[in-house]
């Protein structure tokens, strides 16, 4: 086995972090005490002399620009689980191990990322493009591995053997162990692991240390360590505080492109796509602003997502600063992966277009751009129905030659000589087509239809009623 462990050191700060496009003076305070005091500090902040430990009104004092935000242990899990399901493209085996860290047991993924060292390199640069900094490392079990990322040290071990040598040189806090535990090892001279491992087991047993003993066995393999593996939801959602309120629409699509690389992860991992999401800007004292984004057709594009989000987002008039936002897909289609084609990639094609249809919509309306399709009637003006874009529809088997335009109102033809004219006499070249419907609904038409040629050259669709006064009408231009 072969666990990696991303390690996130200042999680609370990371979770307001990700979403600034630019490093700006931020902190977040003790939610709970009454004395709030900073427990984590961006380096833009530590550069104005703000650091973990000191109140807030100290540090307001020190950095007047600074923002501060109250610790959000709700949101800190919830980006545990965010990482988790982007962390499942890369092995079914993820594990949370609260409070900071993801686990992943990928030894049988080594060989499609191209080894163990290109898989440590993948998983950092992708958890960077999440928004997340990690400390990554890697080794035969879950807790040296988790020991040696919350260490800083980025280390790749995948020899059992070598599990004791490797921890020796880590210092006490990487145990994670209660702080009269720490206190008890301090005060008899031990300060690294390599120190522990040399302590009797039963000394350290009577001294309560039990759990200590436990955990340094599992370390180096001696003891099993089994872990719970993550389960995603059956559905996604992600959300993501911004540091400072905003009504940019770049500051909000840099945080949007941050949701969207998970829910791409995700739906990688599960071979899915979604074919509509809805992003939520969510303000201080109002409701949310949904935008409810289709994309249409199944995709699981990264890029996509943010081409159309864009077009959203530039027509989004907000009436307050957005402080999150926040991503829905309920709707996860299964997705195989498909096969190349020999004669050219028609796939891509009519994504293409699909995502024309889609950015028009989001720039000038849903109502400005539709679709059509066939409908259940004789009568060419009611032959057709407006519809969504991408609409399934089926013509009928036969199906009589149709003009693409027809006119919103038949235009009554001239007579002379007994012939039809437009531009001068017409020339019947097809017909006729006999069309009767319509008596059910008070709209009868009784017609017959033909194809006629004009002295332009242009082909027309005209039709003659069968009752009096028989007159002649043009319908519709083939060309």
């Amino acid at each position: 086995m072969l666990w990696f462990a991303l390690y996130l050191p200042n999680l609370p700060l990371q979770v307001f972090q990700r979403a600034a496009p630019e490093p700006q003076p931020l902190a977040v305070a003790d939610a709970v005490s009454r004395a709030r005091r900073i427990v984590a500090a961006n380096a833009a902040a530590q550069r104005r002399g703000v650091h973990a430990g000191i109140g807030v009104a100290s540090a307001l004092a020190i950095a007047p620009e600074l923002a501060v935000r109250p610790r959000d242990e709700g949101a800190e899990q919830r980006a545990l689980q965010e990482i988790a399901a982007w962390a499942l493209q890369f092995t079914p085996g993820v594990s949370l191990d609260a409070p900071a860290c993801v686990l992943l047991e990928a030894a049988a993924s080594l060989r499609l990322f191209g080894g163990a060292q290109a898989l440590m390199q993948r998983i950092g640069q992708d958890c960077r493009d999440l928004g997340f900094a990690a400390e990554i490392a890697a080794a035969p079990t879950p807790r040296a591995a988790r020991w040696l990322a919350r260490s800083g040290r980025h280390v790749l071990t995948e020899q059992a053997d070598d599990l004791q040598q490797v921890l020796a040189p880590l210092p006490l806090d990487v145990l994670d162990a209660p702080p009269e535990t720490i206190e008890m090892l301090f005060s008899i001279g031990a300060v690294t692991l390599a120190d522990c491992f040399r302590l009797p087991r039963a000394g350290l047993a009577r001294r309560g240390a039990a759990p200590l003993t436990q955990a340094l066995d599992q370390a180096t393999g001696r003891l099993p360590d089994p872990r719970p593996w993550f389960v995603p939801p059956a559905t996604y959602a992600a959300r993501l505080e911004l540091a400072v309120p905003s009504d940019n629409s770049e500051t909000l699509l840099f945080a949007a492109r941050r949701l969207f690389v998970g829910l791409a992860a995700c739906l990688a991992a599960r071979h899915a796509a979604v074919e509509h999401f809805v992003l939520h800007v969510e303000h201080e004292n109002a409701p949310p602003t949904p935008l409810a984004i289709s994309l249409g057709s199944a995709s699981r594009d990264e890029a996509r997502f943010m081409l159309l989000a864009r077009e959203h987002l530039a027509r989004l008039e907000l009436g307050q600063p957005a402080t999150a936002l926040a991503l829905e897909a309920d709707e996860l289609h299964p997705q195989p992966g498909a096969s190349a084609s020999l004669f050219g990639d028609t796939r891509r094609a009519a994504e293409e277009r699909q995502i024309l249809v889609q950015r028009l919509r989001a720039r000038l309306g849903n109502e400005a751009v539709t679709g059509l399709r066939a409908a259940a009637d004789h009568r060419p003006e009611r032959a057709w129905q407006i519809a969504e874009p991408g609409t399934p529809g089926r013509l009928p088997d036969r199906f009589p030659p149709r003009p693409l335009w027809l006119l919103a109102h038949p235009q009554r033809l001239e007579i002379r000589d007994t012939r039809p004219c437009w531009h001068g006499p017409l020339q019947l070249l097809a017909g006729p087509e006999r069309i009767e419907a319509g008596w059910w609904d008070d709209a009868e038409a009784t017609r017959d239809y033909f194809i006629a040629a004009a002295p332009g050259e242009e082909r027309l669709w005209i039709f003659r009623e069968l009752a009096p006064p028989r007159d002649w009408y043009l319908h519709g231009m083939f060309a």
